[in-house]
């Protein structure tokens, strides 16, 4: 999978991960810092043949991406697929290229691709509770609603209870954002 495009005079390239990859994802993902939102203060602590694993693993119905800003390597973004549903994750890991509204023009190039190339049903996804900047573009940015939240319901490799909240968007819905209005 490949994506292109231009936002705020910066050029935007996502990719499938490749498995030359390798020794970034082990960086960004063995970073608890990177990976506290996600329930691991401490970093994955896995090893490279594992991130190989990992990527080795792309296929139509998943898909490991690298992001890109100007040859940057900035983050990454992960989907599946399941009959129709596209549920995803995403990581602005590199910090000088985080809270600058970028992962949220990525998504919604994301939303794009999947709805219009894929034909997806439905996109998803779940946040940790506490991660309200995340909350607030997936509603009032993405236009997704809200259907659960779960409480206490998993515990974080530190032994905290955790909380996740969960997001979808159908392709009707999506459908009502035209293209200058949703990008």
């Amino acid at each position: 999978m490949e994506l292109n495009f231009t936002y705020n005079q910066k050029s935007f390239y996502i990719r499938s991960a490749i498995e030359s990859d390798a020794p970034l994802l082990l960086y960004w993902w063995n970073d608890g810092e990177i990976m506290a939102h996600a329930g691991f203060p401490l970093g994955l602590q896995i090893t490279i043949d594992k991130v190989k694993e990992s990527i080795a693993k792309n296929d139509e119905n998943r898909q490991l991406l690298i992001i890109y800003i100007e040859d940057i390597p900035i983050g990454e973004i992960n989907y599946t697929n399941n009959d129709g549903v596209y549920s995803f994750g995403i990581k602005i890991c590199n910090k000088t290229y985080q809270n600058n509204g970028y992962g949220t023009e990525i998504l919604k190039h994301l939303f794009e691709y999947l709805f219009n190339v894929k034909n997806a049903k439905k996109i998803t996804c779940d946040t940790n509770l506490k991660n309200i900047r995340a909350q607030y573009i997936y509603e009032n940015k993405l236009h997704m609603k809200r259907v659960k939240t779960s409480y206490k319901s998993w515990t974080n490799q530190i032994g905290e209870l955790c909380s996740a909240t969960f997001f979808e968007i159908s392709k009707e819905d999506y459908s009502k954002y035209n293209s200058s209005n949703y990008l």
